[in-house]
């Protein structure tokens, strides 16, 4: 059970920065393309996440309307298995390679987590759509160092059934031929099950902050359908199978994917609308 109010908003789901973007001492610090800025409000009384390049883990008391970061813990451990090789180009630097610009946000987020009482509000959007909510929350503290808060992952996409209505290609969309036959089902324990179009599957996803990927993706019927949900349900098992490290956003309206290469329009992903969304 977590707080109410804003705090129970923050609590059990894992959320980056609005823009990767915070302000620290009246600047506005801007996150390198490399870096993945994270935080996960645990029900173990606890903030894990990532500066940038840097895990963290910090004892957390959560409340309505303030989160106040107590004595810093050893990081959590990485996943126990791994993605497939990364794109240098992406991938995060050993630190002592770090740029200045990385070391100076990791700097700065590291200065704002620890300076104090950090109160909880909303900030309103006039413009805003489905996948943009009308108000975001606010971290601010005393000295007016402000961050808005924006989801990576809410806690209602586990036990969701998902289709599979869209894959990316660079700056391309395509929309799943066999998207009503699809589904994906994230359970806690670190597993998805469904069917890709025409059999059930398995398969395990590690999450990790804003990353996540799978392994061990595997047919668990053999039946035999439609060429195109055949085709189709070839194309999802080898993309799965691939293993790639996705940056996603998942709540229990959708789930994107994108693998984790430097630009937009290079990358290639899938998305996810819930099965009940059947006039999409």
């Amino acid at each position: 059970m977590g707080p109410r109010g804003l705090g129970g908003k923050l609590f059990d789901g894992i959320w980056t920065f609005d823009d990767h973007t915070l302000t620290v001492d009246g600047e506005e610090v801007h996150a390198p393309e490399n870096a993945s800025p994270w935080m996960e409000f645990r029900d173990d009384g606890t903030v894990a996440g990532n500066y940038g390049c840097t895990p963290f883990r910090v004892k957390a008391e959560l409340k309505a309307t303030t989160l106040t970061l107590g004595d810093e813990l050893p990081a959590l451990p990485p996943p126990t298995a791994t993605p497939a090789p990364p794109d240098e180009a992406t991938s995060c630097p050993p630190p002592e390679k770090k740029s200045p610009e990385l070391s100076n946000f990791e700097a700065k987020f590291k200065k704002f987590f620890h300076r104090g009482q950090l109160k909880i509000t909303e900030k309103k959007f006039e413009q805003y759509s489905a996948a943009s909510p009308p108000t975001s929350p606010q971290l601010r503290n005393e000295h007016g160092d402000v961050a808005t808060l924006e989801i990576v992952r809410s806690p209602d996409i586990f036990e969701t059934t998902f289709q599979l209505y869209q894959w990316m290609e660079y700056d391309h969309a395509e929309p799943l031929r066999s998207v009503k036959d699809t589904a994906f089902v994230f359970h806690r324990d670190g597993t998805v099950t469904g069917n890709l179009g025409c059999n059930d599957f398995t398969a395990k996803v590690y999450f990790n902050g804003s990353h996540l990927f799978f392994r061990d993706a595997r047919l668990t019927t053999h039946r035999t359908c439609a060429a195109q949900n055949m085709a189709d349900e070839k194309f999802v098992l080898e993309t799965l199978q691939r293993s790639l490290n996705y940056f996603y956003a998942g709540t229990g309206g959708g789930i994107y994917m994108r693998d984790d290469v430097g630009s937009e329009y290079r990358a290639t992903g899938l998305q996810f609308r819930p099965a009940t969304d059947t006039d999409q």
